[in-house]
């Protein structure tokens, strides 16, 4: 009944175009330039997760989505202040592990990458996305640095930042790739 009330009086709309229904509707959706490749870290070269010049700590980083997107941008400066579009933030994700024909990271953990403002905000960004991919891709979501030594570990973080590195030199992990929704 109240979440009835609620949906009467402050009835989600959509982001971008203000449609009702959702906070992200499946027109808006589909306008993503979704990555089709995986590219080295440094961005020089496609096809491989890490090319000889990277001087990137991580083993290889998956963004999932093309740079300069107005509607990616709307996305990730609305997640802060709407926890809902934790879902097709990961099926953003989802959809470019889709494309790479990438279906199975049985060997892995993800570990959300720490946030600071959970206080203000409410909830933990990346972790709220990585349930809803662990779920999906069958692996464990770890939460505490320490259980993740000698582990393959898929970083995730909203954007690739220089946090990501800083925390994939603390990781003791047989391999640290970086998972991102966008690259700014």
């Amino acid at each position: 009944m109240t979440q009835a009330l609620l949906n009467i009086l402050f009835p989600k709309t959509c982001i971008f175009c203000k449609r009702r229904g959702s906070y992200l509707c499946e027109d808006c959706f589909s306008l993503i330039e979704i990555n089709p490749y995986q590219y080295c870290v440094c961005g020089k070269t496609r096809g491989r997760p890490k090319c000889e010049e990277c001087s990137s700590v991580l083993d290889g980083l998956f963004v999932c989505t093309r740079e300069n997107q107005v509607i990616v941008d709307k996305i990730i400066n609305s997640y802060s202040k709407i926890k809902e579009l934790s879902l097709p933030l990961s099926l953003i994700i989802l959809t470019h592990f889709l494309l790479l024909e990438k279906d199975t990271f049985s060997n892995f953990v993800i570990y959300p990458l720490p946030q600071e403002n959970i206080r203000r905000i409410g909830f933990d960004k990346t972790k709220e996305i990585g349930k809803i991919l662990s779920d999906k891709l069958k692996i464990p979501l770890i939460e505490n640095i320490e259980q993740t030594k000698d582990k393959n570990i898929l970083l995730l973080d909203i954007t690739y930042n220089d946090k990501m590195e800083e925390i994939a030199k603390q990781l003791k992990a047989n391999q640290v790739i970086g998972l991102v929704i966008a690259k700014h």
